[in-house]
């Protein structure tokens, strides 16, 4: 009976409830914000917000009424509020209405709803949230431990037992090819579960990447193999704020099938670059000024090294985090069909964060080196697999 109201109510919208279009991605560990306000802006205090999960309408994560949160959901209790979605937000008195949420677990991935109501106003959205694996095995997450000593347990008896049944296999001479398969997924998620990355694997897709020449900022620096890129001499930086009009493009287009390639961030003696931008962009989407332009919206996707202010993402919201070490080689592969775009630290062989998104029409490389690193950004030949190697050696 109680519901019979709120069928009235969907009939009569005053206002609409914003999210963002693509999926929020975040680490394990690391604090987000679920974007959501109101359009038009307007006053959300004596509103009625309630965030939830789906299926979970009588079990809200954080639910707002009369002024304060009244209730919280026992596994968000502390480390789940009503947050700001940046830093030019009014909050609740410009119709913010964002859920922040702290150390994340992969449990927490979910879609979110966030559903404002008031008198005969309502509306309501859902925010999908994706969790991703920290670049390195530092995650002070009691569930992510549990999770890794559990299946390293597992895997390590699985292993043994593999040993063993080698072992014997070798007495005959034979070792079935069902083995060999199961020996290799094993050798496999022990890599997973330890945080390591198999980088000869990624370099199964590598690409040749040279930098398009026409189409890259006036005030950059290309090699003459079109390898190498940096700001020109001439170029005159304000040192306010990241250069992001700085943009060299790809002169190789992607419009499916998976892509590797790894880009030089350090040039000895000096230390490796502070600033930086490497993603994907749209073909065509050549002019950049400022981060608003930057944007999944208007074709870019991107990983960004802003010197002292960390790194973050452009994504809606940006996430932010640190990594140390600062990479010297980063690996980016990119995979059109299934709308991910990957970064690696390719020297520790680990994963630093995956964008989720979906790609149209032509994709081409987006590098950005910054302004005054005296190392430059270069782009570089992948070598081949090991055993790739070996197979082309033994070619007649």
């Amino acid at each position: 009976m109680k519901k019979l109201p709120c069928v009235c109510v969907c009939l009569s919208v005053s206002f609409t409830v914003v999210v963002p279009g693509d999926p929020i991605v975040a680490h394990v560990g690391s604090t987000v914000i679920l974007p959501c306000w109101i359009s038009p802006p307007e006053n959300a205090e004596a509103l009625e917000i309630r965030w939830y999960r789906r299926d979970q309408f009588n079990n809200p994560i954080v639910f707002y009424r009369d002024g304060k949160i009244q209730e919280v959901q026992e596994c968000f209790r502390n480390r789940s509020s009503l947050a700001l979605r940046s830093d030019q937000s009014g909050g609740l008195k410009d119709g913010d209405v964002s859920l922040r949420l702290e150390k994340l677990t992969f449990q927490d991935e979910d879609s979110f709803h966030c559903e404002v109501s008031g008198d005969r106003k309502y509306d309501s959205k859902v925010v999908d949230l994706k969790i991703t694996e920290r670049g390195s095995f530092s995650d002070s997450s009691g569930t992510w431990k549990a999770l890794f000593f559990s299946v390293l347990i597992c895997a390590l008896l699985g292993l043994v037992g593999l040993i063993l049944y080698k072992y014997r296999d070798k007495l005959t001479g034979k070792k079935p090819a069902k083995e060999i398969c199961e020996e290799e997924t094993l050798e496999r998620l022990i890599k997973e579960v330890a945080g390591d990355v198999n980088i000869e694997e990624l370099r199964k897709h590598a690409v040749e990447i040279t930098i398009d020449r026409e189409h890259s900022h006036p005030d950059l620096k290309v090699s003459k193999d079109c390898k190498t890129v940096r700001d020109s001499e001439d170029y005159q930086h304000t040192g306010e704020g990241f250069p992001f009009q700085l943009c060299a493009f790809g002169a190789q287009r992607f419009t499916s099938g998976r892509h590797y390639w790894e880009v030089e961030l350090a040039h000895s003696p000096y230390p490796p670059k502070n600033f930086w931008i490497i993603g994907v962009v749209k073909h065509g989407h050549f002019t950049a000024r400022d981060r608003s332009a930057l944007t999944p919206s208007a074709g870019f996707w991107f990983l960004c090294s802003d010197g002292p202010h960390g790194f973050y993402t452009n994504t809606d919201p940006s996430i932010r985090f640190s990594l140390t070490p600062r990479p010297e080689r980063l690996g980016v592969l990119f995979d059109y069909d299934d709308g991910l775009l990957s970064f690696y630290n390719v020297k520790e062989s680990t994963h630093l964060l995956t964008i989720s998104s979906r790609f149209s029409e032509s994709v081409v490389p987006l590098f950005n080196p910054g302004a005054g690193d005296p190392s430059p950004l270069r782009i570089l030949d992948c070598p081949k697999p090991a055993e790739l190697a070996v197979e082309s050696s033994d070619d007649p």
